[in-house]
């Protein structure tokens, strides 16, 4: 086999490796949910970048559910931020979202046995999601100037024979409902102990 003949066989093989890779990114862009949040409020930020930190990752592991949600919490962080606040380039300023928790976890229920199981079907699992957000406003020598923080939950139940998409739909909804509680108390206080950078 010739040197020329098997660099063009590589190349082939690269091109359709490329190709594939781009169509499941594709794939994967046209099937990531778009999020709606409830309050649609905008506020403009005296800063020039968004950076987003996550502290304490769950485990991957049972009873912890939240990445085998289609959305997760850093996906719908950066959703919230972007919606919620317009960054102005009036300063060096950074605005960080830190998301101190961001959890779903899962609690079987007990379901009815025997004859009766045949004809009723339970709730058969709780979901709990639990978030704490920190927003700061943090200078070009990385000092904060200025911080809100807020916490919210969010509880789901499903029933028994629930498959695992309308699982995951049910938890990327819980992630949605957690940030939107999380706007009833962060807001407020935002606009209060923030005011100078946001408007």
């Amino acid at each position: 086999m010739s040197t020329r003949f098997q660099f063009n066989h590589a190349l082939r093989a690269l091109a359709v490796i490329a190709a594939l890779a781009g169509t499941a990114a594709v794939a994967h862009a046209q099937s990531a949910p778009t999020l709606v949040f409830a309050n649609k409020t905008a506020l403009n930020v005296d800063a020039t970048s968004l950076d987003l930190k996550i502290e304490n990752l769950p485990p991957r592991e049972y009873p912890h559910m939240g990445y085998r949600s289609e959305v997760r919490f850093d996906d719908a962080a950066r959703a919230w931020a972007a919606s919620h606040f317009m960054l102005t380039g009036n300063s060096v300023n950074q605005l960080r979202v830190t998301i101190r928790k961001g959890d779903i976890v899962e609690k079987l229920l007990p379901v009815k046995k025997g004859i009766k199981g045949w004809f009723t079907k339970d709730q058969s699992a709780e979901y709990e999601a639990t978030l704490d957000v920190e927003l700061s406003i943090v200078d070009a020598n990385g000092m904060v100037l200025s911080s809100a923080s807020g916490k919210s939950t969010s509880t789901r139940t499903v029933l028994e024979g629930t498959t695992d998409a309308d699982k995951q739909q049910v938890w990327a909804g819980m992630i949605v409902s957690a940030f939107d509680a999380l706007d009833n108390e962060l807001q407020p206080q935002v606009r209060q102990v923030m005011a100078q950078f946001i408007r």
